[in-house]
């Protein structure tokens, strides 16, 4: 597996066919969504996420994909949110990522819930992984494939079931710290 290409200032490298194809195949389950407030061409529309940095205090919300492609100002913007903070590194976040945090940001969305989705960790390299305790030795974090996050208000077993329900990769279930761990890798669910 390759390690994401960091961002450079001056443009940005688009994921492969492969990718993007990948993305579409990874949530039928959002077809399911409820009626009253999402219609079924939800991935036909702008895809917005609206993300907070407890740690730095940084907000974004930035749509990242419209009209069958990437909106670079946004996509970069919520990768840079995104970073390894301690390294002060950002990297290019898989869309499928993007695209499941999308899935659990328009379900809230769906019932009435406008708040942003709090960011603990998405981007670590491999030296910071390395420190953060309890991380995996081959984490998906190191590939740009993964977050922890959580929503004030909602529990993280609720936001747990809504990772599962989506099956896009992998959700562990962090109740003790009080967030989850979404990733784009293979399907998969754990406790932590």
């Amino acid at each position: 597996m390759d390690h994401p290409t960091l961002l450079s200032p001056l443009g940005l490298q688009l994921p492969r066919r492969r990718a993007l194809l990948r993305a579409a195949a990874c949530l039928p389950a959002m077809a399911l969504l409820p009626q009253a407030g999402i219609a079924n061409d939800f991935w036909n529309r702008p895809r917005e996420l609206w993300l907070y940095r407890k740690s730095t205090g940084e907000q974004v919300r930035e749509t990242y994909w419209d009209d069958g492609r990437i909106i670079p100002e946004g996509y970069i913007r919520l990768c840079k949110l995104l970073r390894d903070v301690q390294a002060g590194q950002a990297v290019q976040m898989d869309i499928i990522l993007l695209d499941i945090m999308r899935g659990v940001y328009g379900w809230f969305e769906a019932y009435g819930v406008t708040k942003p989705l709090i960011i603990n960790s998405g981007y670590r390299n491999v030296h910071t992984n390395a420190v953060t305790e309890g991380a995996a030795r081959n984490s998906m974090h190191t590939y740009g494939k993964a977050t922890d996050l959580w929503m004030a208000g909602i529990s993280t077993e609720y936001m747990a079931r809504l990772g599962v329900y989506l099956s896009g990769g992998g959700v562990g279930y962090y109740a003790q710290k009080g967030f989850v761990h979404l990733d784009s890798g293979r399907l998969r669910v754990w406790r932590g």
